[in-house]
């Protein structure tokens, strides 16, 4: 498995696949390790993913020396543009790559020249690949729209341990006060329109507290744009923390916000869904299929930080709407996105690969 081992999708594909009985080592671009699990970093440290892209390239001969050792039955690669690319470019077997949300959907804020050349890194990735495994069906209709080809693509979502993610037996609270976003500080998840509707909800008088759980090289911008709105005692950050420490933090809170401009099958939001939080998140293709707007949760416009702090301000008031949000929405993650399922399908995935390949 060629992936991040500080990405939340890793430990959890790690986990499950041994669970399953595969032998497996994860080759990381990053120095984490995972407890339990084989792995060999080829990166660089400090970890700098927006400094370091080079590495995916001269790094190349070192990730085929460690292939030549373990010799794979197949390989498997989530995040099309790094890890995809360098799998693609290197397996002398089968390949299975995972579309996850940025590694298809360019941001269209990035220049034409950056959307084409991302374009044609998909294309190159898929072209070569065996098998494409997409996180959600916007990504699929993304993939499609990029030219590649139908037959190879399926699409299902990574899928949620509900057994780690459980709602907490004292919600809902009658009154909530508590909001929770576990979105990295990076420009895709727009945390900053976040903060600018906090600072309207502080004006209005309303009584909560906000807690941003992730990392990110955007991390001090941002707290510098707290102190600024003074918004300090109202909102803190936790940095990075380990997943296995995301549950407990969710069942902290009573309301989980993503501005996110675009995204795959978020998993935040159905872990969020999963523990019984009221969901307020961006009206995109990646949320709608999981929210009934107003019912389960409440959709706001990208980027619009006046329709977001009336959003906050009716989920932290409205009990009846966090209450049919608990009762709902894990039934919507169960029936969907339960983590064994999902693991049962992507290992079927990687047999029916494997047995295309070797002509079975």
């Amino acid at each position: 498995m060629v992936s991040h081992t500080n990405a939340p999708w890793t430990p959890l594909y790690a986990r499950h696949l041994r669970r399953l009985g595969h032998e497996l080592l994860v080759v990381s671009f990053h120095p984490d390790r995972l407890p339990g699990v084989d792995s060999v970093f080829v990166g660089a440290e400090p970890f700098d993913k927006y400094r370091n892209k080079s590495f995916f390239i001269t790094r190349l001969p070192r990730v085929r020396r460690i292939l030549a050792r373990f010799r794979p039955d197949l390989v498997f690669a989530p995040y099309l543009v790094s890890n995809g690319l360098v799998a693609a470019l290197l397996a002398r077997g089968p390949v299975v790559v995972s579309a996850c949300g940025g590694d298809v959907l360019a941001h269209p804020d990035h220049p034409l020249w950056r959307r084409r050349i991302h374009g044609r890194v998909v294309r190159l990735v898929c072209r070569r690949a065996h098998a494409v495994h997409a996180v959600s069906e916007n990504l699929e209709r993304a993939l499609l729209g990029l030219g590649v080809a139908a037959g190879k693509i399926e699409s299902f979502p990574i899928g949620v341990d509900l057994e780690i993610f459980r709602p907490d037996p004292a919600m809902p609270r009658p009154e909530a006060l508590r909001l929770i976003c576990t979105r990295s500080h990076a420009p895709v998840y727009d945390l900053p329109t976040l903060i600018r509707a906090l600072e309207l909800l502080h004006r209005s008088g309303r009584r909560f507290h906000c807690t941003f759980a992730g990392g990110g090289h955007l991390l001090e911008s941002h707290r510098e744009q707290v102190r600024a709105a003074g918004l300090e005692g109202r909102v803190d950050f936790t940095g990075q923390v380990p997943h296995g420490e995301i549950p407990a933090l969710l069942r902290s809170a009573d309301v989980y916000v993503s501005p996110s401009l675009s995204d795959g099958a978020s998993a935040s939001l159905l872990e969020a869904l999963a523990t019984g939080l009221l969901p307020v998140v961006t009206r995109i293709d990646a949320n709608t299929p999981w929210i009934r707007d107003g019912e389960t949760g409440l959709l706001f416009e990208p980027g619009n930080a006046e329709q977001l702090a009336s959003c906050l301000g009716q989920s932290l008031a409205d009990g009846a709407l966090r209450e049919r949000a608990l009762r709902e929405n894990r039934g919507v993650v169960e029936a969907t996105a339960e983590i064994g399922e999902t693991m049962r399908r992507m290992a079927a995935l990687f047999e029916r690969t494997l047995a295309r390949y070797s002509g079975r």
